[in-house]
This record gives C-alpha cells, structure tokens and sequence, in this order.
C-alpha cells in the first residue's frame, strides 16, 4: 500500500503503553513503508497560547461533536488541517470520533481526500448523550470495534460501515508458563467502572464469600474514580477478600491477570473492552454479560454470558468453576488460543489496512 495515511491518536492516562485503540497505529506503521504515515497527536490541556487557544475555540464553536469533545479536540484537528494543506494524505483515520470528531468534514472541499473513523462507544451512548449523531454522516466510512453496533450507523452511512475488532497484545499480555497450575488460590478480577454493573457486582460478591470464604476478588479502578460516599464500594470494600488496585504499571497490570483465576465482568453495555480483551490474551475464562460487543469477542467454549441482572448466575459460575481445576485449564487454553488467532494487532492492522484501501480506491 503506497497511499500517504494520516492517523489523529490519542492516549489515554489510566491506559499503560501495551493498552489501548492507539496500538493499532503502532502495527501499521510495522507494515507500511516509513513514508507513507504520519500521526497527529491530541494532547489533553492544550493549546496554551493565550491567542492560538482564542482561534481555536473559535473555530470549535461550529463543531457538531459529541460531549467528549473538548477545546484540545479542536486544536487537533487545526493540526491535522496544517499537516494536510502541507503533506496532502489519501486519508485521515480519526481513531475516537467521539473524542476528535468536530471542524474537519468542514474542510473536506480543501483537504481533497477521504476522513474515516473509529467509533468506541455502544449505540445507546449515542442515542442517550450525542446531540448530532448525524455528524457522522461527514465521513467517507466508519469502523466500528462492536459489529452490533454497525446497525445503528449504517442509517447515516449507508454501506460504509465496518466492523473490525478491537486488538490486544499478545506477546505482552501473555499466560504464566502452567499458570493454571502454579495459582494458589481462587482469584476473581474486575476492572473499570465505565458502564459496569456496580450493583450486581456487590451482591454477587457477598453471596460468592458467603458460600466460599476463599475466594478473592481483585478490583482494577483509579482511585479518583472511587469514592466513601459510593455505597456500592463501601458495600464491596467491607470483605477482607476484596483488593483494590489503582495507577498499576503494565508489568503490575499483567501480573494481577496472571495470577487471577477468572474474569468476572458484570456490564451493562460495551462495544470493545480492554479488560476484556487483556484478561482474554492472559488465559483467562470469562463471566460476563451478553450485551454490546461481548458476543465478538467471546466463544462458549471458555466465557459465559448471562443476562444483565442475573446475580444467582453469575454466583453459580463463580462457584462452579473455582471448584473444577480442570474446567479453568481448559477454559485458559481456550481464551488464549482465541486471542492469539482473531485479535492480535498485527491480524487487526492487516484488516484495517483492508478498509483504507477499499475505501481510497
């Protein structure tokens, strides 16, 4: 592939340098030649320049962008406007449309190539919080990490739609050699709080310590996110069983999905999820929720997933499994076999590489 590709990235602070959508740019530039990319970074707090953030947020103003959107929002999209006047590109991949879609389709005329991007959140954010979901109607083509959602935008971008998978990396995100066979104890892990069921999962685990004392269960959430005054994490922080775990390195971070005997993720809605894909790549089995994405990126064969709500099932699993070693080494091969096949970065580039084309030519 020859065409000159523009990338606008994002990398989010609670996300660790093997985390995250932005590790797809990292592949493709492994595959194309040097010349042919170049990346445009949003930098959160910026611009500084008492003047330039003046224009900037002038410019913002005609912005029909979602509530992510933010002044550094624009002043990304001012630098991907100057890089383009100036290198020309085939096209621009905005990779969070929600966070970095405003003034460019303003441009489109004077820019005289094509603008895709990648959506993140699930259709009901859109319905429920974004003021111009028709926006998206700009673009040349969408990506979109969940396929159920491609529905939902082919109202607005009729056969331009695609579903690619979110990536993980494998080679970082990888099982201990025998891990299953080297735990000492049973391990529940949970990470996040974005459209999580806080509430299931505090019933699910007094009810999994009551029956089994020994089963512990390992939370993954930035200490700003938690809070004394959230009955639910104080209902959930009363058992000795349950760690809390807050700005963990990737090192730390892989370790703590090594060491754990399953993932327990009671959602809401999703389209991908890191800490579903990571602890997927890990080995681990799944105890989840069938709503949003989790279908795509889940096979029987190592996650069940229950409706929302459905505490006494999620309670069962939990038991069931922590009392059946071999059930848990075979639902790790599994997970891990899957991840190595369908989501690995270079497997996620390869296809969309796919698309750029499809879409240029």
């Amino acid at each position: 592939m020859n065409h000159k590709i523009l990338w606008l990235r994002r990398r989010f602070g609670w996300m660790g340098n093997h985390s995250g959508y932005d590790q797809l740019c990292d592949y493709m530039s492994k595959i194309l030649p040097s010349e042919t990319y170049q990346s445009v970074w949003q930098n959160p707090g910026q611009p500084h320049n008492q003047l330039l953030r003046s224009i900037v947020k002038s410019m913002g103003k005609k912005a029909k962008a979602s509530p992510m959107y933010a002044l550094d929002s624009t002043a990304a999209e001012v630098k991907v406007l100057l890089k383009s006047l100036q290198w020309h590109p085939d096209l621009i991949h905005i990779t969070y449309v929600e966070n970095q879609l405003g003034i460019l389709p303003n441009w489109r005329e004077k820019l005289s190539c094509k603008i895709i991007g990648t959506s993140h959140q699930p259709a009901g954010w859109w319905r429920l919080v974004h003021k111009h979901p028709k926006s998206i109607a700009n673009l040349d083509a969408l990506i979109v990490v969940g396929s159920r959602e491609v529905a939902y935008f082919e109202q607005y971008l009729p056969e331009r739609v695609f579903f690619v998978p979110h990536g993980v990396d494998t080679e970082f995100f990888c099982p201990l050699e025998d891990s299953v066979n080297k735990k000492d104890s049973i391990r529940c892990i949970f990470s996040g709080k974005h459209l999580r069921d806080l509430e299931t999962l505090a019933i699910v685990i007094d009810k999994v310590i009551s029956k089994n004392s020994d089963i512990h269960f390992d939370i993954i959430m930035p200490q700003d996110r938690r809070s004394a005054s959230d009955a639910l994490l104080i209902r959930m922080a009363r058992h000795e069983q349950v760690h809390w775990y807050g700005g963990v390195s990737d090192t730390h971070l892989r370790k703590l999905y090594q060491r754990a005997t399953m993932l327990v993720l009671p959602i809401l809605d999703c389209t991908a999820n890191n800490a579903l894909v990571e602890a997927i790549s890990c080995g681990l089995p799944v105890i989840s929720n069938d709503v949003g994405g989790l279908q795509d990126y889940t096979r029987e064969d190592f996650a069940e997933l229950l409706p929302v709500g459905d505490i006494d099932g999620f309670v069962r699993a939990i038991l069931t499994l922590a009392e059946n070693h071999e059930e848990q080494l075979r639902r790790s091969n599994a997970a891990r076999d899957f991840a190595e096949n369908y989501l690995n970065w270079t497997h996620i580039a390869k296809k969309t590489l796919e698309i750029y084309n499809k879409v240029i030519t």
